[in-house]
């Protein structure tokens, strides 16, 4: 029953809205910095390394265990670790729509879920809550962030949905090391480094025509 849950909560239909939002992804493929699937892999790659992966993911996975005060700390912690506003009210977004549906569709299972606010601790608690294990939950997490950037990717450039999801595929040696460190970190590991990426989420806003709100 966890693992029918589980693959629910992650799917890309879940009504959280993240398909409304790229991570700045829109900005590098009009800007024809990111044009192949060679090009998508290594963004991919690069931010389960270094940005989205060195914050989402090991916020997830602490909040599964965290106690309510250790929750408030962490959706603190990721508010000031994410610099550009429009990354940070998605996440905050995302967040809240992700616990406005889980309650609906688990009220009694869910009845004591502790105040969260951004998408990684709520998944994290959410998936808890539900009997998931902290491994199946990081793994569910990181593998609905990747297929949904490549998801972004097939409507942005002239990618077919076969090679976008191969650019996945060659993600996945990138995927297990996020999860596994994400597995073993603590909060003091929160951070990332993707400069480029934030300036292009920080633009994102002033395109002449937009698909994505980030």
């Amino acid at each position: 029953m966890s693992l029918l849950r589980l693959l629910q909560l992650s799917d890309s239909a879940f009504p959280t809205g993240a398909y409304a939002f790229s991570d700045g992804l829109e900005t590098l493929t009009v800007r024809g910095e990111i044009r192949t699937a060679t090009d998508l892999n290594a963004f991919l790659c690069g931010q389960l390394a270094h940005g989205w992966g060195r914050q989402d993911a090991p916020a997830c996975a602490l909040a599964w265990a965290a106690t309510p005060a250790e929750l408030v700390d962490l959706d603190a912690l990721l508010t000031h670790l994410k610099l550009v506003q429009g990354p940070r009210e998605a996440s905050l977004r995302v967040g809240a729509n992700l616990r406005r549906a889980a309650l609906h569709l688990w009220p009694q299972e869910l009845a004591d879920l502790p105040v969260t606010r951004h998408h990684a601790t709520s998944f994290g608690v959410i998936s808890a809550a539900l009997g998931v294990t902290q491994a199946d939950a990081v793994a569910a997490y990181v593998s609905a962030w990747l297929l949904g950037r490549v998801t972004s990717a097939t409507r942005l450039m002239k990618l077919g949905g076969l090679d976008a999801q191969r650019a996945a595929r060659l993600a996945e040696d990138a995927a297990q090391a996020c999860i596994e460190a994400a597995l073993h970190a603590t909060p003091d590991d929160l951070g990332g480094f993707s400069p480029l990426l934030d300036i292009a989420a920080s633009e994102q806003a002033g395109l002449e025509s937009r698909l994505f709100q980030t």
